[in-house]
């Protein structure tokens, strides 16, 4: 199983996902819903909905991992940074120039542009 943090609407998220199960449903444990995990009846009553989930045999055993990544990945959801401000594409990004130049001397001159709808975007 893995842990994987990360930000989902712009809110701190721990995400469970099967390691080795391919294209299974995810269990997300979103930071507004945190607090409630420090209750011990809730965190087993969500240990059990997140084996459901997950796809894992409801036993003891599978309970008590599920719970220890929950209960101990809390400190670090919290401490986890807010989501960063993600760069949007200009109309038309610059990303060089090119210059001609005939016996040495400048023949002309462009900005090299590409396009908002090209290259890769992070968001």
């Amino acid at each position: 199983m893995l842990a994987v943090y990360t930000w989902i609407n712009a809110e701190r998220a721990l995400v469970l996902i099967p390691a080795y199960r391919s294209k299974s449903p995810w269990y997300v444990l979103m930071e507004s819903a945190a607090y409630k995990y420090d209750d011990p009846k809730y965190l087993a009553s969500q240990c059990k909905v997140a084996c459901d989930v997950l796809g894992i045999e409801p036993s003891r055993a599978n309970w008590v991992r599920v719970a220890t990544i929950l209960n101990e990945g809390l400190p670090d959801l919290y401490r986890m940074p807010s989501e960063p401000v993600w760069n949007k594409p200009q109309a038309a990004r610059e990303f060089g120039e090119l210059i001609v130049k005939q016996d040495g001397k400048e023949v002309a001159r462009e900005a090299l542009t590409l396009p908002e709808d090209k290259g890769a975007e992070y968001a």
